[in-house]
Order: C-alpha cells, then structure tokens, then sequence
C-alpha cells in the first residue's frame, strides 16, 4: 500500500532521525547529511553536486568527499555561488553548460 503525503504515522520517526542528524553537524545546514564511521566519525552537510556524475567521476568524487571527511578538523567547502542543477528531469541537456545562481546565507540571492 502506497504511503499518502497527509499519512502522519512516521512523522515522528523522520523529525527524531532529522534531529539525530543536525545533532551531529549542528542546526546551520541543510541536507543531505553524511555520517561517516558511526558512532564516532565525523558527519558533514553535502555533498551537493549540480550534475550527473559519469561512473568514473561519481568513483572519484566519493574518493575525494571520504578523503576530507577522514582529515581531522576538516570543517566545511563552500562556494556560494553555484550552478543551477544540470538535470534532464529540469530541461536540461546532458553536457550544456550550466547557469549560475548566487546564494548568500543559504538562499538564492535576489536579482539586483
């Protein structure tokens, strides 16, 4: 049986996970959150990528994402301004070149 958007039964459940999470990588973040080496290891915001990595690229941006959640007193890597999601399901082409949005303090910047 499919779950309905108005079914409140795992309300609880998702805030108890969703606060768990910002627990670990406190509340000025968004999601995804990544905890890596549970209990103990470190938990970070991200990563946040605009496009469809080919396999090879997903391989190697895992390798680089687990390398600065190993480093010690790793914190954060964040431009503000970012590409607009370069999917298909948004109109997008594979291999165009992407738009850029500026985003200040976790929002789209409004148009001067």
């Amino acid at each position: 049986m499919p779950v309905r958007l108005d079914d409140t039964r795992w309300d609880d459940e998702i805030r108890a996970e969703g606060d768990e999470a910002l627990s670990l990588t406190g509340r000025d973040v968004g999601t995804p959150i990544i905890h890596f080496s549970p209990p103990a290891g470190a938990a970070f915001f991200g990563p946040v990528i605009s496009r469809l990595p080919s396999p090879e690229d997903a391989v190697r941006l895992w390798d680089y994402v687990t390398g600065l959640a190993s480093f010690p007193g790793f914190a954060e890597l964040k431009p503000s301004l970012r590409e607009r999601p370069q999917l298909p399901s948004f109109g997008v082409q594979p291999g165009t070149a992407g738009a850029e949005e500026d985003w200040h303090a976790g929002s789209r910047k409004p148009e001067p």
